[in-house]
């Protein structure tokens, strides 16, 4: 047997493979899951190819599977009624902003829960714990009543991306990924930065944030992911159709155009967060398998 096989662990090992039993129930398994994934590739195939139908080809019975043509010409125009060029640069700085401040502020809040701890941390923790048990509907009111008048310094911050940014940065659930990931890192490497005379503040940028690499990527798939399309909170807060991201552009642009051309507007929408997610899906499993250790 090759090394490479005894190095592989799975459902089904190597040397049952040469089995008729094994063979067989790897066929049923493959089978099995190249019907499960027919569920999600073929919504997504059929809105590629009816964007590309006009409208009474698409609403003909009974329907077709392949446009007649495709026409470049339709893309240019519902990429210009739409304002695509725009769209995209307020989603990506949207985006970008989000993903940044959920990165450092998530990553620092783990960091504290993980390593300095200091007193009260433990009721943080189960503070942080108890707030995503509390269901999101019941959080949208008290969160609008502060967006639009900020405690303190009264700050109405309707038409900015203020309140998704302050949501990014406040995540009990990547605060708690990051201390799991945190958790993971050998205690003697703090010990040795901290002999070496570090502060606190610099084993987190020097030492921990470079072994972070991996949940750092997978929370930022996450929050693009997240982020790009989202919808509720920018509609609810941003009034302004020059700065409204592309989640509320498809909404707003449905009664504007045909079925087929706001088919377009969604592929326009979905092309960006499915290119990030082909290459770096294999990221993912990485950063969620804990910290470094040794």
């Amino acid at each position: 047997m090759k090394k490479d096989d005894i190095d592989r662990v799975g459902f089904i090992q190597p040397i049952e493979l040469k089995t008729f039993k094994g063979k067989t129930t790897y066929i049923m398994i493959l089978v099995f899951m190249l019907l499960f994934s027919l569920i999600f590739i073929v919504p997504l195939c059929w809105m590629l190819l009816s964007a590309f139908k006009d409208t009474q080809e698409f609403l003909q019975i009974p329907p077709s599977l392949l446009p007649k043509k495709i026409s470049l010409e339709k893309v240019k125009e519902v990429w210009t009624f739409a304002n695509m060029g725009r769209t995209y640069i307020c989603t990506l700085f949207m985006t970008a902003v989000a993903v940044l401040t959920m990165l450092i502020s998530n990553g620092l809040a783990g960091y504290v829960l993980s390593r300095l701890k200091p007193k009260g941390s433990a009721v943080v923790k189960t503070i942080v714990l108890w707030t995503m048990m509390v269901p999101s509907t019941l959080s949208i009111a008290p969160k609008f009543m502060t967006f639009v008048d900020m405690p303190l310094i009264h700050v109405n911050l309707s038409n900015t991306y203020w309140p998704m940014w302050i949501m990014a940065g406040a995540s009990a659930y990547y605060t708690l990924l990051f201390k799991n990931f945190f958790d993971g890192i050998s205690s003697s490497l703090i010990e040795a930065a901290e002999v070496d005379g570090c502060s606190k503040l610099s084993i987190f940028f020097k030492i921990v944030l470079p072994l972070s690499k991996p949940i750092m990527i997978t929370v930022a798939i996450f929050g693009i992911m997240g982020n790009w399309g989202t919808f509720f909170w920018p509609y609810l807060m941003i009034k302004d159709i020059e700065l409204q991201p592309i989640g509320v552009r498809v909404f707003m642009l449905k009664e504007q155009l045909s079925v087929d051309r706001h088919l377009m507007v969604l592929v326009f929408a979905m092309i960006p967060p499915m290119i990030v997610f082909l290459f770096l899906q294999k990221r993912i499993l990485g950063g969620l398998s804990g910290g470094v250790k040794g």
